[in-house]
């Protein structure tokens, strides 16, 4: 219950448009596996990718946190700067209509209006139907995304 709350407190703040994920590292499941079927089911690969682009808000009150929403998966990440000017660390929890049903961690570099990232996505079969957080799958992701050139972020070091 705990990531529905933060949920619905991060879409109750004032929102700025951030980016749009164009291949999403949430589910990661289209580069996992629609992908590669793409030369034999290209109708199935273009519904998916379209289902998994992903309009991506920031929450000015809480920096680093986005707010993302796809037909197929909803985030809710939390990303900030790391090592290099440019690179994050990210951390989110994923829902599919805002019922819990995975993690990822990974980072992110951002240049430009760009933001490419890689992560892992640990994803579970729970649905509203059937809340089950037995069994796991845990998927390598690669992300890119196009929007708003970030203001610089300085390293506290």
């Amino acid at each position: 219950m705990m990531p529905l709350f933060f949920v619905g407190a991060a879409l109750a703040a004032p929102v700025q448009f951030d980016r749009v994920d164009l291949i999403s590292e949430d589910p990661g499941t289209f580069v996992n596996y629609e992908l590669w079927g793409a030369p034999t089911y290209p109708t199935k690969a273009a519904i998916r990718l379209v289902t998994q682009v992903k309009p991506v808000v920031s929450i000015p009150r809480v920096p680093g946190l986005t707010v993302g929403v796809s037909l197929s998966s909803q985030s809710v990440v939390y990303e900030r700067p790391f090592l290099i000017d440019g690179l994050h660390w990210t951390a989110g929890v994923q829902t599919a209509l805002l019922m819990p049903r995975g993690a990822l961690g990974g980072v992110a570099y951002r240049t430009g209006r760009w933001r490419f990232g890689v992560s892992a996505s640990a994803i579970s079969g729970s649905t509203w139907a059937r809340p089950s957080y037995g069994q796991w799958t845990v998927l390598p992701t690669v992300g890119v995304g196009v929007g708003k050139k970030p203001k610089p972020e300085h390293l506290d070091r």
